[in-house]
């Protein structure tokens, strides 16, 4: 959903749950029957308590925007909230094996569904999905290789699947002074092309949720697994630091303004300078090592505050873009004194960004907040304009980079995220 989908920092265990959640009230509606089996392809044996997912064949497909690495506190609450608009208009059941790889769904509307298959270590869904569309099929049609099953009601359909052995990416990641890594999230992403499925299939994503994602251990041990054939770039993802919190405690802006730190296998911070991998089907590549070199790193320090009379703003996210790729932001907010720091630049020519920049006091509380996860948040007291300037991070810290913001006499609407949320919460228009 995301791409940084919130910048990552929307946890796709929740997103899960609740698409998990659609999707059962959608099914106890519904009136057909599917039943089948699953077959694991390298071993022709029984997909033993695997995940079948009938999921509904999309009634319009539309390109998935790319993601803007510069967007506003707004602009990516919104994106969240289109693709919770999205599970409302998706139709999926996912069902599970026994142990001889038998499965029945119940209570499936009636429709076309794409059948898929989904064990831990085989390709998944989702995988699949970007597979074909990396490869040029055109997802208006259907999709090649994958079975549609028609569920009619008061009918039982039959649909067998049988799912092909992934390939895997595994190894140890480490800090430059050889210390493991621990807790960093792996994501693989193709090496060509930046273009992702249309966002009707990003539901695919909680087919297997568990098996598909790959997190270090405590000794820096990864493994990424259920690749379909093709060139990837594998990306460890560290959390560096922000602040979030329920009710009084959330502060959205605070949430979403630190980026986590990206270093693409084997120790690279930008993109074009990883190496690719090159995986066959169901090829198993070991001991890929990747190290994060924190020492040729450093950190851009200074103050945002009013022009008009010089006083430090408690809010605003700072943003620091690298002139050479667009896709490299490290971000920030500030301290009640205006005050901020970006971490973990490598050496380059930045250009900085304030944006969101607010006096803010907290809103008393009322009724309604006691029943809202964003508690009361905070009342703007002046608006201020965004502003730029260019920094260049050569070979030590940079301090002192100060700005100052002018009152913004025609701010945007604040952002009515209840409105958002209870917009997306309505059923899909029939």
């Amino acid at each position: 959903m995301f791409s940084t989908v919130l910048r990552r920092s929307i946890p796709l265990l929740a997103v899960s749950a609740l698409a998990i959640s659609a999707a059962a009230q959608q099914s106890a509606t519904g009136t057909g029957t599917v039943t089948g089996h699953v077959t694991l392809g390298d071993t022709q044996r029984p997909g033993r308590f695997a995940t079948v997912v009938l999921y509904g064949v999309p009634a319009e497909v539309t390109a998935t925007p790319k993601a803007d690495p510069d967007a506003g506190e707004e602009a990516q609450m919104k994106v969240f909230a289109d693709a919770l608009k999205n599970i409302g208009k998706t139709n999926m059941v996912n069902a599970q094996t026994g142990a001889d790889g038998a499965y029945v769904a119940t209570d499936v509307a009636p429709g076309d569904y794409y059948v898929f298959g989904a064990v831990t270590g085989y390709v998944s869904p989702l995988n699949q999905v970007q597979a074909l569309y990396q490869a040029g099929a055109d997802l208006k049609k259907s999709l090649p290789g994958v079975q549609i099953v028609h569920v009619a009601a008061d009918h039982q359909s039959t649909a067998d699947v049988t799912i092909a052995r992934g390939a895997a990416i595994s190894g140890i990641i480490s800090w430059d002074d050889g210390s493991p890594v621990t807790g960093a999230i792996f994501t693989v992403t193709p090496a060509t092309g930046d273009a992702k499925p249309p966002a009707q299939f990003n539901m695919l994503a909680i087919a297997n949720v568990l098996g598909a994602l790959s997190i270090s251990d405590d000794l820096g041990h990864y493994r990424i697994s259920g690749l379909a054939p093709g060139d990837y770039i594998v990306t460890a993802t560290i959390k560096t630091g922000g602040q979030s919190g329920l009710g009084a405690g959330m502060n959205l802006t605070k949430m979403l303004a630190v980026t986590p730190m990206s270093v693409y296998a084997p120790s690279a911070f930008h993109k074009a300078d990883a190496k690719p991998l090159t995986l066959t089907a169901g090829e198993d590549l070991r001991d890929q090592a990747m190290t994060i070199n924190l020492s040729g790193l450093h950190s851009v320090s200074g103050r945002v505050a009013a022009a008009e009379d010089h006083h430090g703003l408690n809010q605003a996210t700072v943003r620091l873009q690298d002139g050479t790729d667009k896709d490299f932001v490290r971000s920030a907010s500030v301290d009640a004194a205006g005050n901020f720091t970006v971490t973990f630049l490598p050496p380059g020519t930045y250009t900085m960004k304030v944006t969101d920049a607010e006096d803010t006091e907290p809103k008393p509380k009322t009724d309604k907040d006691k029943a809202s996860i964003f508690g009361p948040g905070n009342k703007t007291l002046r608006a201020y304009k965004d502003g730029s300037m260019s920094v260049i991070v050569s070979d030590s810290d940079v301090t002192g980079q100060n700005i100052e913001l002018a009152i913004d006499k025609n701010p945007k609407t604040e952002a009515d995220y209840d409105k958002m949320f209870d917009a997306a919460d309505k059923p899909a228009a029939k």
